[in-house]
């Protein structure tokens, strides 16, 4: 369970802007897995919404699985 609260909290540090890679749960149906994108708006829950090349796609924080902070 610290490792799903430790993951919401980096999820709440990020902000709207950032270039993010995302690993989700492949039964999300999320394809490609991992996506890279902009996260375009977020919750205090941790979810997310990203554009990427594919287009919008919204996050459930429940479904992250890794997250990384890509540069400029």
């Amino acid at each position: 369970m610290a490792i799903f609260d430790s993951l919401i909290n980096v999820l709440r540090a990020l902000a709207v802007g950032d270039r993010v890679r995302i690993t989700v749960r492949p039964e999300t149906g999320v394809f490609p897995n991992p996506v890279d994108g902009e996260i375009t708006a977020k919750d205090d829950s941790g979810n997310l919404s990203l554009e990427s090349q594919q287009g919008p796609i919204q996050v459930n924080a429940g479904d992250v699985l890794s997250i990384t902070k890509l540069g400029l």
